[in-house]
């Protein structure tokens, strides 16, 4: 036995709200994670009207609201209504029985078998049972597709997918049971279960876990299948499979306007997964008015639009010219012979910024560029960048108008977007900007296909932003963006600023704004 009980769990639900310092905790059940965009929404709206205003994501896969008002230790009755509507409430006798963890791609991309259904079915048969409801609101059911994504995970009682049609069940950390067929699974579950609350016993010493038996269970026991997978990492952030993101909440809390933008563009009828990663799985929905109103630029130019194939070209040319090296001649000067005091302020932010003091005679500075960055931020304008890395690296402190600093790549519509175009994601995300481009400043620090897609969007008559800071790095496209970035701006009076070559990035962009955006270094 690990654990001594003196008391049975006091895991929060809505009929026993916990009485946190910041008011009423409550935990909301999910099978598998699976919701809905609109059931999302309403959280949301409970959140804003009776809690702390944010939705928490859970590590079993299952919504949590704080803050929320109690009387008598209970919900005030107008937001037991309120989360009652969202759905999530079936069964009051057996809202606590919650815990049903399955892989969060089953069904969507890889695994062996869709579990959805041996879900579905396994939630019917629990809040079926009378006898069930006294499991502890603890007590962790494991689905796992195969791919070894949940295998990993403490489980009471769970099964592992062998193929499409069969899975071995499986008990606390070391039962294994029988391979039975995917569609005779959930009695197979639902009978380790009562045979767990017949061993436990009752009263408040009794055993929450399935590894708190001081006896294993008294059910056929045996190895683990040799099919069963090794226990695996959860998947990356960004596009799974063309139809999905995979997309990361900071923290596990859902604020208004995080919930608002990556539900974005999503009827209410699409589905949801929350991850026990405490992130998202969202489809990849173009709603109609947005394809209706985006369409890609004119190609004017040749260069390479497919991430992978820059990936795989970037990789093989660094090996093969790792050891070159490049010089470069001097810094612009001004009128008078010198270097221009701003220019000079905004070289040697980039200089800090990279540590390449060789860096200086490659940068090329339109002669209006930072008075008309600094001008156009006065007022009020908004930065637009294509990397996450630029946003963060831009110091808010050093804005002269608290401005927006605005990035679109985990916009859920992106990779619709960038696989109908044929482009890459950061490229398409400035199309979803494309009504914030007239007098911002936008910053390109790490795609070369961005600031060619932006140089699109201007030809196709996009009303230019009041300054360009053109800076991706990278060996496929860099050099030749960039060149086409001053060819754009000398013949439209465009101001800019860019460095020649290869060299770039996020940390360079970022050092630039920051120096435009105030004059004190």
């Amino acid at each position: 036995m690990v654990a001594t009980r003196t008391r049975t769990d006091l895991c929060p639900g809505v009929a026993r709200p916990w009485p946190a310092e910041d008011g009423g905790l409550v935990r909301l059940r999910l099978v598998g994670g699976a919701t809905d965009a609109g059931t999302l929404r309403a959280v949301g709206r409970v959140a804003a009207a009776h809690g702390d205003g944010d939705v928490h994501l859970t590590r079993r896969a299952n919504l949590q609201l704080r803050g929320l008002a109690l009387e008598d230790g209970r919900l005030l009755p107008a937001a037991d209504a309120a989360v009652e509507a969202t759905g999530l409430l079936p069964s009051r006798s057996h809202e606590l029985v919650r815990n049903v963890l399955v892989s969060p791609l089953t069904g969507v991309e890889g695994g062996r078998a869709d579990l959805r259904p041996v879900a579905q079915a396994l939630d019917e048969a629990l809040r079926a049972d009378p006898a069930l409801a006294g499991l502890s609101a603890r007590f962790l059911f494991v689905l796992d597709d195969g791919r070894g994504d949940v295998l990993g995970r403490p489980t009471d009682v769970g099964l592992v997918a062998l193929d499409a049609t069969t899975a071995q069940v499986r008990w606390g950390s070391a039962g294994w049971g029988p391979v039975v067929p995917l569609e005779g699974a959930v009695p197979a579950l639902v009978g380790v279960a009562h045979e767990f609350l017949v061993a436990r016993g009752e009263g408040p010493e009794a055993p929450w876990h399935v590894d708190e038996l001081d006896a294993p269970l008294p059910l056929p026991a045996g190895a683990p299948d040799p099919r069963v997978p090794a226990a695996a990492e959860p998947p990356p952030y960004g596009p799974v499979g063309g139809t999905h993101d995979h997309v990361a909440v900071p923290d596990g809390v859902l604020t208004p306007p995080l919930l608002a933008r990556l539900l974005d563009g999503l009827p209410d009828d699409a589905p949801v997964v929350v991850t026990p990663w405490r992130s998202l799985l969202l489809p990849v929905v173009v709603a109609p008015a947005a394809a209706a109103e985006l369409r890609r630029p004119t190609r004017r130019y040749a260069y390479e639009g497919s991430g992978a194939a820059i990936y795989v070209d970037s990789f093989a040319t660094i090996r093969r010219e790792v050891r070159a090296a490049g010089g470069f001649d001097h810094l612009p000067r001004g009128a008078d012979g010198e270097p221009d005091p701003d220019v000079e302020r905004v070289v040697v932010r980039m200089v800090h910024g990279t540590g390449q003091t060789d860096l200086a005679p490659s940068v090329v500075v339109h002669p209006e560029l930072v008075r008309s960055a600094r001008s156009a931020l006065a007022a009020g304008a908004p930065i637009i960048t294509d990397a996450h890395m630029v946003a963060t690296g831009v110091t808010r402190a050093r804005l002269p108008a608290a401005n927006e600093v605005l990035c679109a790549l985990r916009d859920p519509r992106v990779g619709g977007l960038a696989a109908a175009w044929g482009t890459t994601r950061s490229a398409a995300a400035l199309s979803l900007l494309a009504d914030r481009l007239p007098g911002s400043v936008v910053a390109i620090g790490n795609a070369p296909t961005a600031l060619f897609h932006l140089l699109e969007l201007l030809a196709d008559g996009c009303p230019p932003p009041a300054a360009v800071v053109g800076c991706p790095v990278g060996f496929i496209g860099a050099a030749e963006s960039k060149e086409a970035l001053a060819a754009w701006a000398g013949a439209h009076d465009l101001p800019f600023l860019t460095v020649h070559g290869r060299r770039g990035g996020s940390a360079m962009t970022a050092s630039a704004l920051n120096a435009i955006a105030q004059e004190a270094e």
